[in-house]
């Protein structure tokens, strides 16, 4: 179901866009609800997947500084912002 082209144009690669609206916003896909599956063939590990998250994302921020970097050049003290710079490997 998530690798249907006609919602996911490239299904085999990951882009965030495809699960965002224009504006940004979180497109409100109901096929996203069925990653874990759904009735009798329901993952029984979701609710563990789920608490693991949000344990490492706590710990990570309870345990660093998360901020903007400064720059390295003329401009010291200046705060940098990061920008996503990866795309497809293929």
């Amino acid at each position: 179901m998530l690798h249907d082209p006609a919602l996911y144009p490239e299904p085999d690669v990951f882009k965030l866009e495809q699960f965002l609206n224009k504006d940004g916003s979180l497109r409100d896909d109901p096929n996203l609800t069925s990653v874990f599956g759904f009735g009798r063939q329901i993952c029984p590990r979701r609710h563990f997947v789920s608490l693991v998250l949000f344990i490492v994302v706590t710990s990570i921020f309870s345990t660093f500084n998360v901020k903007s970097g400064e720059d390295g050049g003329a401009a010291r003290g200046n705060l940098s912002d990061y920008t996503f710079t990866g795309g497809s490997s293929r």
